[in-house]
């Protein structure tokens, strides 16, 4: 993409990565490119006219971003402008995410329970024990669900790849609650969303606001507290990366765990 001008190669830019993504990617792609285009100064001018000092200002024009946007960037610049000198990525801190523990999700879930026929307490208590996405959970169709497991199509997922999600203690048990409350439904959750539902429930709770994806991250926890090893839990969660993302984000769980298992370790000297 060394040839035209700048803005010109954008947009073939994004026309190549929007191949095959989903919505929301390809949302995602075109912020990214008016991001660019916003900040660069002269987008028009040709790819093969751009100097160091231009590439100095953009960079210090967009140094404000968070560090996966500003990543995100510095990839596409590299895209755009292959003679662009080197710049160093900044690196991404896991955000820190305060769980509730035991006591307080059952809480928690009891106060959903009362709510809404109990169907709230179901649905959170699926995505818990499945580490799902609320994106994947409410297009879980009941022909995705055998006994042993929950499929999650490659059209539903975020990476566009299938996965199988397994049956981990309880959750069969709530699989075939919600089929008894849903039998007139071709997916399985009863709501598309527990925004609201959540957000009341912690409140009576006791518990702080808690999301969607919260009920992910509470998954990931407990496997790794339960002894599953980080690159199948990546699988479950559907991580393309062998589990690097997960090892960053839970790196106190998994050396913990790594230490347990050590332990376990009898040579004979």
């Amino acid at each position: 993409m060394d040839s035209g001008t700048l803005s010109s190669a954008l947009s073939v830019w994004q026309r190549l990565a929007a191949a095959g993504k989903r919505p929301a990617t390809q949302k995602y792609h075109a912020e990214l490119v008016h991001i660019f285009i916003t900040h660069f100064p002269n987008p028009d001018s040709l790819v093969s006219h751009i100097e160091a000092s231009h590439v100095a200002e953009f960079v210090e024009r967009v140094g404000h971003y968070s560090a996966p946007r500003y990543n995100a960037l510095l990839g596409l610049l590299k895209s755009v402008v292959p003679h662009a000198p080197p710049l160093r990525r900044r690196p991404v801190t896991p955000k820190e995410v305060e769980l509730p523990n035991q006591t307080q999700f059952t809480a928690l879930l009891a106060e959903l329970d009362k709510a809404h026929r109990g169907f709230g307490g179901l649905a959170c208590r699926f995505l818990a024990l499945t580490g799902l996405r609320i994106k994947e959970a409410r297009l879980i169709r009941w022909s995705d669900v055998p006994p042993d497991c929950i499929i999650v199509p490659s059209s539903v997922t975020k990476n566009g790849r299938p996965r199988a999600v397994p049956m981990v203690a309880g959750l069969c048990e709530v699989v075939n609650r919600l089929r008894g409350v849903g039998k007139e439904r071709a997916t399985v959750l009863p709501y598309a969303s527990l925004r609201t539902a959540l957000r009341k429930a912690c409140e009576r709770a006791g518990v702080r606001r808690l999301t969607h994806h919260d009920m992910r991250r509470l998954f990931a926890t407990r496997c790794i507290q339960s002894g599953v090893d980080v690159p199948t839990l990546a699988r479950w969660l559907g991580h393309r990366d062998g589990g690097a993302l997960l090892a960053k984000t839970y790196f106190h769980l998994a050396d913990s765990h790594s230490r347990e298992m050590a332990l376990r370790v009898k040579i004979a000297a």
